[in-house]
């Protein structure tokens, strides 16, 4: 297929699947550390978009890996790391939203999902840049 010659498509193809993946693997850990079961649930939903949307997020910034104001290279870990860790805080906040959980497990909460985020956002952009490359080679061919 023509359309998967590019590279950005390419490179959007592997972070929204692997984004799709993490983000069930999310909802299974959740699940198996919940009283209750999520699946089907707005929760469910919502740990899926999120991570969903760190792997389109992921897709868009790997064309950028040189920091416009400072002037240094974005190394893949990096760029992912912040990407998934910014993208979480959404999720990381509704850790307080639930009265019924104790001070200090909102915390914990909160700072396990920002970390996890970062962790699957590193992962996401080292092996989508492995595989597809980053920078200015993404967009050779887009435009025209």
């Amino acid at each position: 297929m023509q359309i998967f010659k590019n590279k950005l498509i390419q490179r959007k193809t592997v972070c929204i699947i692997m984004g799709l993946l993490f983000g069930l693997l999310c909802v299974y850990l959740a699940d198996s550390a919940s009283e209750e079961s999520i699946w089907g649930t707005p929760l469910m939903w919502v740990l899926l978009y999120n991570r969903l949307l760190i792997g389109f997020f992921i897709t868009v910034i790997g064309a950028f890996n040189w920091h416009a104001i400072l002037g240094f290279r974005y190394s893949p870990w990096l760029r992912g790391l912040m990407i998934g860790m910014i993208v979480s805080i959404d999720i990381a906040i509704g850790a307080f939203m639930n009265p019924e959980i104790a001070a200090e497990e909102m915390k914990m909460i909160f700072w396990s999902t920002i970390i996890i985020g970062g962790i699957y956002g590193l992962i996401i952009d080292v092996v989508a840049t492995r595989m597809t490359g980053e920078g200015k080679e993404l967009l050779k061919g887009w435009a025209k």
